[in-house]
């Protein structure tokens, strides 16, 4: 029996248009209004940019956010429950190679986003993510604490950097990609699983008993750990070989599928 569905939310329930499905949207109202099992959004999003996806859908419980860096409750106040920053040390290691190479950089301290001046990149993110960043000409010099999360956006070149953070950073940092042109960059200790792990915990609820969907390389810590595992259809191959189940795309509502086929079984849904 899953008593907690866990979900990504680019490319798994929120689309290329920042919309959710009307059918995703009303299945998911009913899981947390008509039953027992606890919905976790579990994001690389800021907290900020998730939360309203999170209001939209009626979620209750703790946003995991930052790729599982940063926990915060979704009722007034934001308690935050968890954070694990990047070591400013670390961080200016790891930074001062992004900047010398040129790479577009996100920073994020204090649920804020640094960036260079405006951008294509930039521009980009501003829309999709719902936040006006910070612009500084050095962002190096900019950042005076433990960011939370450290992003580059490459369309061309990411290949190469995961090559050489996996070089120069295997067990100091946590990296992987997010999006085709998107590498996310966290504290070693922090993951979608383990922040999943550590909710479970303490509501009672064992890793077989959690469902995780998810779309890319940043939600597989969830998927393989999971009691059920599932790729949507539109998740690269290596993520589907994973996966316990593969289900539609998005645009095929494969989060619905997925809930109906291991959730709810073959029970109407309230009008």
């Amino acid at each position: 029996m899953i008593k907690l569905v866990a979900l990504d939310l680019d490319g798994t329930v929120v689309n290329d248009q920042l919309k959710i499905s009307e059918s995703v949207l009303r299945l998911l109202k009913h899981l947390i209004t008509h039953t027992s099992v606890r919905v976790v959004i579990a994001t690389g999003r800021m907290f900020s940019s998730a939360l309203p996806f999170a209001r939209q859908i009626g979620v209750v419980e703790p946003l995991v956010t930052y790729q599982g860096a940063m926990i915060r409750d979704i009722a007034d106040g934001h308690a935050l429950r968890f954070h694990a920053p990047i070591a400013l040390p670390l961080a200016q290691e790891v930074m001062q190679t992004l900047v010398s190479d040129g790479y577009h950089i996100n920073l994020y301290m204090d649920d804020r986003l640094w960036t260079h001046p405006t951008n294509h990149h930039a521009s980009y993110y501003q829309k999709a993510a719902g936040v006006v960043p910070i612009f500084s000409e050095d962002l190096l010099g900019s950042m005076t604490q433990d960011p939370t999360k450290i992003m580059v956006i490459d369309d061309e070149r990411l290949d190469t950097l995961l090559a050489y953070l996996a070089l120069h950073f295997e067990g100091r940092l946590s990296f992987c990609r997010s999006r085709s042109n998107f590498c996310e960059i966290i504290d070693i200790s922090a993951s979608k699983w383990n922040a999943l792990k550590a909710l479970a915990e303490e509501w009672g609820i064992e890793p077989h008993e959690i469902m995780a969907i998810g779309d890319q390389g940043n939600d597989l810590s969830m998927i393989e750990h999971a009691g059920v595992g599932v790729a949507m259809g539109n998740a690269p191959d290596y993520v589907k070989e994973k996966a316990n189940f593969v289900t539609r795309t998005i645009h095929e509502d494969g989060v619905a599928e997925a809930i109906e086929k291991f959730v709810l079984g073959h029970l109407p849904l309230r009008a």
